[in-house]
């Protein structure tokens, strides 16, 4: 019995210092959009500008995730997410400062290099510790972190835009990175032993390592699946500021209230992931969570037809994209790091690249198509609705999920 209470307080401080990983990488993806026309005015930019600040987080973070793994491999998980933090605070510090809209761009990609260590690290961190199903159950209780983060985070940068200005926001990453970093250097133990590390690490060899990942049909399979369900959430969050401040007239601070609404669908969604993974193991959720996911972009475009542009429109749907969600990514994501076991940090490196640069590929293409209305949002949303349920066609393909 004592020994079952110590390894429960050893989980739970586990899910803490992952689920603090959490709040910097994706907290950090959103925070700072009620201040995105703020910062349009600030620099005489256009909106199409400030979200390169927006993608170019996703797209280093994607790039950034193919370093931490290896490097996991070798040096340890420690390391390497300490590492990634000191980036995440440089760049954090730097964006807190910029003149110049280039000056912000650059920071914004040093966070997103950084702030990639915490996720991609701390997937590998699980499959060192647990099995495929524990450690699935595990993440869908940090993934509600994960999914509260992006969603809590615009009410907070929201009220600092109003009451301060948008580089109080930076301020606030600065001191967030910091108490992570401490807590995690206090009490995140090493999970990879030197005796099971890779004795070598070649850049090149790991590109090729990624290749032979590549070649593995159900690999794709996880990874796809979860890659274009989060991209929903990432085109979402970057283009409704524009949506709700600039076309509907929400104010900054209002507007947080507002996306924090499918924060609680997302609760939901990671509470039944957590107890159904033991009844109905890993594959059949994907499939559940993929279904719910079609259904709500779907449902996005259905209402936009047959309504005029309202608040409703977007976030209702964005409910059921968020359950979904919840109940798809935790299996997905350790579905495919369980792929390849014994190198757990690589394969963790290139699905969690897939999910940020199809997200940033997504972003880009809806920022390419914005023509000031709500249209190419919910056609993005509607169109990676329908590829998370057709990827999951090839897992199903070859997994044989009934």
């Amino acid at each position: 019995m004592t020994q079952s209470i110590e390894d429960k307080k050893k989980v739970a401080l586990l899910v803490i210092l992952l689920s603090g990983l959490m709040v910097v990488a994706y907290s950090s993806i959103g925070i700072y959009t009620p201040a995105m026309p703020a910062i349009a005015n600030y620099f005489d930019i256009s909106s199409t500008e400030v979200q390169l600040t927006f993608s170019i987080y996703i797209f280093a973070f994607a790039f950034g995730q193919l370093i931490y793994g290896p490097l996991s491999d070798k040096y340890g998980r420690r390391p390497a997410i300490f590492l990634g933090l000191i980036f995440y605070i440089s760049g954090s510090i730097v964006a807190s400062v910029s003149a110049s809209i280039e000056v912000l761009i650059f920071a914004r990609a040093l966070q997103g290099f950084g702030g990639c260590s915490g996720p991609v690290v701390g997937r590998a961190v699980l499959r060192d510790l647990f099995s495929k199903e524990r450690s699935a159950v595990i993440l869908s209780y940090v993934s509600m972190v994960m999914g509260a983060a992006p969603a809590f985070a615009p009410l907070i940068g929201g009220y600092l835009q109003v009451n301060f200005n948008w580089q109080s926001i930076f301020f606030f990453l600065i001191i967030i990175g910091l108490i992570v970093f401490i807590s995690n250097f206090l009490y995140l133990e090493e999970s990879n032993p030197y005796s099971k590390r890779i004795e070598e690490f070649d850049f090149v060899s790991s590109i090729k390592t990624y290749f032979n990942f590549m070649n593995s049909r159900v690999f794709l399979g996880y990874s796809l699946t979860a890659s274009f369900a989060m991209s929903m959430v990432f085109v979402y969050s970057s283009g409704t500021p524009f949506i709700l401040i600039s076309l509907l007239g929400i104010p900054p601070d209002i507007y947080g209230w507002y996306i924090l609404i499918p924060t609680f669908t997302n609760f939901v969604g990671a509470y039944f992931a957590a107890k159904l993974l033991p009844l109905l193991g890993v594959d059949k959720l994907i499939f559940i969570g993929s279904s719910i996911i079609m259904i709500g972009g779907g449902f996005m475009a259905f209402l936009s037809i047959l309504f005029p542009l309202s608040v409703w429109i977007i976030i209702l749907p964005m409910c059921l994209v968020m359950f979904g969600l919840s109940i798809l990514y935790p299996s997905a994501a350790q579905g495919a790091v369980s792929v390849f076991p014994n190198r757990a940090g690589s394969a963790s490196s290139l699905n969690g690249f897939l999910h940020m640069f199809i997200a940033s590929g997504m972003v880009l293409f809806t920022g390419v198509l914005f023509n000031g209305t709500q249209w190419p949002l919910i056609f993005i949303i509607l169109f990676n609705g329908f590829m998370t349920f057709f990827s999951l066609l090839l897992l199903i393909k070859n997994r044989g999920i009934r």
